[in-house]
């Protein structure tokens, strides 16, 4: 399975409307979680969706899920589907751009990397981002039900996922300014 992901990230990384789909899907399903993002608060006791505060505590989980209307549940569901979509195209366009980098200006280092699998790396993200959404919405489910560990994996799995994200988004950036000093390295000699 992880190989044929690979396969397929190499193959939007090598034609440019398939980059250009998954550029647009990356944009569009973000444009989508920031408007939902908007209008939440109103329906929360003032409360972001879970998703979009970085400096959330387990403390905190219960007792904005208790501000919750039922308008809010609602928005959260649609967010979190939508959630589930936006990590998997944001680590498929950072894979692709590091693909398309480094096949460009490393091409030893990025078959050592297609060889080894590796390639999919950044998409670490896009599994923790899932865990994130699978505990925050068994949280809201469940409540007034409260699971003791659920909130400590919601921000376990939150802090993953910005850490990697972090690493994934550094690495694309890198792998693109190496492409660039490449790029202007063979323009230089012509």
């Amino acid at each position: 399975m992880l190989g044929r992901l690979q396969d397929l990230a190499i193959r939007i990384s090598k034609t440019w409307w398939l980059y250009l789909i998954v550029f647009g899907l990356f944009f569009g399903s973000l444009q989508a979680l920031i408007r939902i993002g908007e209008v939440f608060p109103a329906h929360a006791a003032g409360a972001t969706p879970f998703d979009l505060q970085n400096g959330l505590r387990a403390a905190q989980v219960y007792t904005q899920i208790a501000g919750y209307t039922e308008t809010a549940r609602q928005l959260y569901y649609a967010f979190m589907l939508i959630d589930f979509a936006f990590p998997f195209f944001a680590g498929l366009f950072i894979t692709t751009t590091i693909a398309f980098s480094l096949r460009y200006s490393l091409p030893g280092f990025y078959e050592a990397l297609v060889a080894r699998k590796l390639l999919l790396l950044p998409m670490l993200a896009t599994a923790f981002d899932w865990l994130e959404n699978v505990a925050a919405g068994s949280a809201i489910v469940l409540y007034p039900r409260e699971v003791g560990w659920l909130p400590g994996l919601l921000i376990l799995a939150k802090q993953c996922k910005l850490g990697l994200m972090m690493a994934g988004n550094g690495a694309m950036f890198l792998a693109l300014l190496v492409a660039a000093g490449t790029w202007v390295k063979r323009r230089s000699r012509i």
